[in-house]
């Protein structure tokens, strides 16, 4: 390529034409070509005249942008163990299930600064990611300075802070007095408050009712934690995202009254927003009677099968505007802590992986969701919310090129053998499914080819974000 005077020359960016595809972009669904230059998309059309270096037949395909997952636990120390997804493990399950963005949470460690979340994060993921990530900080010990710290987070591109409003024995419960004031530093500094809802005096109630009547089986999981526990969370940060004006995002939400909660009042103009997990739209609390049942241990805990249906009606009206993993890679050796006491498992499932493949199977090829819905809920709204758009999550022109090439049409059976995470057990264990990623593209590399990584490690980087607060969610 030469320069305006025709003198010197400088190194044409790699161009790979992905030809013949089903593109989905936005709400539009049809055949078209998507040209990449280096790293971003550069052309979404017909170009079937282009003569790139590369050239991709996806006859048959369809064409996706990279999964955005907002939701997922890396080295996570919690319930006395830690997860086994690191920065090269989960970005590796990552990238086989799609997924070519993270955001990970950082636990404050109490008496320390929040800013040093993000240290200890970039010390952990070192040159290990495969695919780009971020940081959501997580107080846990809400004093003035951390307060004064919030918009030093911010200014290092971590906008949205979690909080947990129960897990008092883990050092993590934050009081909805202190949520409020968490919530009003971040409404004046530009930031989303992120928030666990369970009530803390319900479940600690609940669980030593249950312990001391000697009611210690998986099932009675379940049953420390009803959905009032959920819903009275919830109401709490309708609450303070009333009066604060700040953005509520309640995190992993299982119930189905709470996503009535969070829709009526963003029909009043309270900015709440809510996610739900692919696990509460494929599993049920009667996976906990199972001989095996600890798999299933999470919190919020798995309900039953009305609440789940209509968990899937939210996701297809907008009352959800989201699904993202919340994977908790726990080893199987620490999930039966809980074989005597329900209260002693480590909360969680490794989901990375799944995620993709199960929301196509169970909601498009199902009827549930359309493929432009399908594509806002693992990928563009995810995106939008948490400031990473218009980089991520989308396939137009300037957007980083991230894609997926899909089969619609193939079947396979998802189990231990046939996914790629960390975990010695799943709880995504012989799952018939249809539809099946073929290829993965980030930022314009080709990383997983069939059932082969090309990826090297430390390919992944940090994403600085900043959000637009005037992108709204859904009604």
């Amino acid at each position: 390529m030469e320069t305006s005077q025709g003198e010197d020359t400088v190194t044409k960016p790699k161009t790979t034409l992905i030809r013949g595809g089903t593109v989905v972009l936005g709400q539009t669904v049809s055949q078209q070509d998507v040209l990449i230059q280096g790293k971003r998309i550069s052309a979404v059309g017909n170009l079937s005249e282009y003569k790139a270096d590369v050239t991709v037949d996806a006859g048959g395909l369809l064409v996706l942008p990279g999964a955005v997952d907002t939701h997922v636990h890396f080295n996570d120390v919690f319930m006395n163990t830690i997860s086994v997804h690191d920065y090269y493990t989960g970005t590796l399950a990552a990238a086989y299930g799609g997924v070519t963005t993270v955001v990970d949470f950082s636990n404050q460690k109490h008496g320390e600064p929040l800013i040093d979340t993000l240290k200890y994060k970039r010390e952990e993921a070192g040159d290990l990611p495969l695919v780009d990530w971020g940081v959501h900080p997580c107080i846990t010990d809400p004093t003035p300075e951390t307060l004064d710290q919030i918009p030093l987070v911010i200014a290092e591109g971590a906008p949205s802070i979690k909080c947990y409003m129960t897990y008092r024995e883990d050092g993590l419960y934050v009081s909805p007095k202190d949520l409020k004031r968490i919530a009003e530093r971040l409404q004046e500094a530009g930031g989303m408050l992120l928030v666990h809802a369970e009530d803390d005096e319900i479940i600690t109630k609940n669980i030593s009712d249950l312990i001391n009547a000697g009611l210690t089986d998986y099932v009675y999981h379940t049953k420390s934690k009803p959905p009032e526990s959920e819903n009275k969370a919830i109401r709490q940060c309708v609450e303070i995202a009333r009066e604060t004006g700040c953005r509520v995002f309640v995190v992993h939400m299982a119930s189905a009254d709470g996503a009535e909660l969070v829709s009526a009042a963003r029909t009043e103009g309270v900015d709440a927003i809510a996610e739900t997990c692919t696990h509460y739209l494929v599993f049920t609390e009667d996976m906990l009677e199972r001989d095996d049942g600890l798999k299933w241990i999470c919190s919020p805990p798995l309900r039953d099968q009305k609440n789940q249906d209509r968990l899937w009606a939210g996701l297809r009206d907008g009352r959800i505007s989201m699904v993202t993993s919340d994977d908790a890679a726990y080893s199987w050796e620490a999930k039966l802590y809980g074989v005597d006491r329900f209260d002693k498992c480590p909360n969680g499932i490794p989901g990375i992986e799944p995620r993709l493949n199960l929301l196509y199977s169970e909601g498009v090829a199902r009827g549930r969701l359309s493929l432009p819905r399908f594509v806002e809920v693992i990928a563009s709204i995810p995106a939008q919310l948490f400031g990473l758009a218009p980089q991520k999550g989308t396939l137009l022109p300037g957007a980083d090129a991230d894609i997926v090439l899909f089969d619609p049409h193939a079947k396979w059976t998802m189990n231990q053998q046939t996914l790629h995470m960390a975990t010695d057990y799943t709880a995504y264990d012989d799952i018939e499914i249809r539809g099946k990623i073929l290829q993965v593209f980030s930022r314009g590399e080709l990383i997983i080819d069939g059932d082969t990584c090309l990826a090297e490690k430390g390919r992944g980087r940090y994403l600085h974000r900043q959000l637009d607060l005037s992108i709204r969610a859904s009604i």
